[in-house]
């Protein structure tokens, strides 16, 4: 069942880090000093309890520093968020984060759930592309963030918070928490709520307020982002809707 199976995995990955062993890899995350498109793979790894080191490059990139990316991803377009694991590297934000997911033990292990998964962290991303077109700090207009809040990020969330409900556990795939909540929680949270006063964005919204609690109280979790490796990234807030 799922749950042997995700003990196994988790038997894998602590075996894999045991940070006693001479072989622990390096692990490190090639990003922006900022939440962005890194901090769901951050978080995941985090839930894993898998220890990474933040590698920040200038925003926006120079040349040079496109160039040194260029090396270790390969991608003549863009290379981060980039993951180091030991002496391999891995690009393009959704596959990274499946990767750190798989390290992390965060996978379901059949075909629905593996679908369910890969549909939130689409759903996820359709939000933080729609989010992205309204940081007025990066020219978008006045009546850009004002749609956003009063149309887009409702109809998103309702969408969520659907699916949440339909499903019927305590997460998104059942009761166990997988990266299809973190990915969510990441859009829903970093994209959304964070970027609204007062906690106004997830007023109607019960089912996934009282879930992102659940999310936050995953012990991996509570200890990155009550630390001093989160304190020093830059969040989205108010100000990038002009609030």
């Amino acid at each position: 069942g799922n749950s042997y199976s995700r003990r196994f995995l988790l038997h894998q990955t602590q075996s894999q880090f045991n940070h006693n062993s001479i072989t622990m890899p390096i692990v490190k995350l090639f990003y922006y000093q900022a939440t962005g498109r890194a901090n769901q793979i951050r978080l995941t790894l985090a839930a894993g309890n898998i220890d990474f080191e933040d590698e920040f490059g200038t925003f926006p990139p120079s040349d040079e520093q496109r160039s040194e990316w260029r090396k270790l991803g390969g991608n003549t377009t863009t290379n981060v968020p980039m993951l180091q694991i030991g002496d391999e590297y891995y690009t393009q934000s959704s596959a990274v984060l499946r990767v750190a997911a798989r390290q992390a033990g965060l996978m379901p292990n059949n075909d629905r759930d593996l679908y369910l998964v890969d549909k939130l962290i689409a759903d996820a991303d359709d939000f933080r592309t729609a989010a992205y077109k309204t940081f007025v700090t990066w020219g978008a207009t006045r009546e850009d963030a004002d749609k956003f809040v009063e149309e887009v990020m409702p109809l998103h969330f309702g969408n969520l918070e659907r699916q949440l409900k339909e499903g019927g556990g305590s997460f998104f795939v059942g009761n166990v928490l997988t990266v299809a909540d973190i990915t969510v929680y990441d859009a829903v949270t970093s994209f959304g709520s964070g970027r609204v006063p007062g906690g106004a964005a997830l007023k109607n919204f019960d089912a996934l307020r009282e879930w992102t609690k659940r999310v936050e109280a995953n012990p991996g979790i509570a200890k990155y982002l009550a630390g001093e490796q989160y304190a020093k990234i830059m969040k989205f807030g108010p100000g990038t809707l002009g609030l």
